[in-house]
């Protein structure tokens, strides 16, 4: 019983291996003078061999990807194969953005108020903004000389918007101002004209 196993132990390691299969036969990578119809006949031109054997020298031919992960010499049967789809998530949009689009034609700090085209708005007030889809609303909370500060009811988000309209500002009166330049000026004859 004995030497039947071992005969089997024996046979099996004997058993011829099985033949590999062929490695198909890949047309070269490059061509050159004499292999490409659409290059000039000149001898300033490598042939096809010459630039292989200086291409093996090079260190990229070490590696089969390059560093955006693409086969470095592509065949026509190297396409990456893409199983599943790819999902990004988009970008969250924010009060800001949604603040951006709106035109402010004028501010009172006096009251607090602004106006939204023609439309008015005040501290306290909300406004419903619609943007790309998402709706906010938004409250002002706070009316400044140069931006306007709003807080998003539903995610609980601030957003301030910019302007650059100015308040309108109490002016002198023309009469002090000219009176205290009286004391700087100078009294001067005028120019004569010119005869003709």
């Amino acid at each position: 019983m004995m030497v039947i196993t071992s005969l089997a132990a024996v046979h099996a390691q004997t058993k011829p291996a099985a033949p590999k299969a062929a490695v198909p036969k890949r047309a070269p990578l490059f061509v050159g003078n004499g292999t490409a119809s659409w290059l000039p006949r000149t001898e300033l031109l490598p042939n096809a061999e010459t630039i292989e054997t200086k291409a093996k020298q090079l260190g990229v031919r070490q590696r089969n990807m390059d560093p955006f992960g693409l086969t470095t010499y592509p065949r026509e049967n190297d396409a990456p194969v893409i199983t599943e789809d790819i999902y990004r998530a988009t970008p969250k949009i924010t009060l800001n953005q949604a603040l951006q689009t709106l035109k402010i034609n004028g501010v009172n700090l006096r009251h607090k108020e602004f106006l939204i085209g023609g439309r008015q708005a005040a501290e306290g007030d909300v406004i419903e903004l619609a943007f790309k889809g998402e709706v906010f609303l938004a409250q002002v909370t706070e009316v400044g000389a140069t931006q306007l500060h709003f807080r998003d009811l539903q995610r609980d988000e601030t957003g301030v918007l910019k302007h650059d309209i100015l308040p309108h500002l109490s002016i002198e009166p023309l009469q002090i101002i000219t009176s205290q330049l009286e004391r700087r000026i100078t009294p001067v004859e005028p120019a004569l004209p010119a005869k003709p």
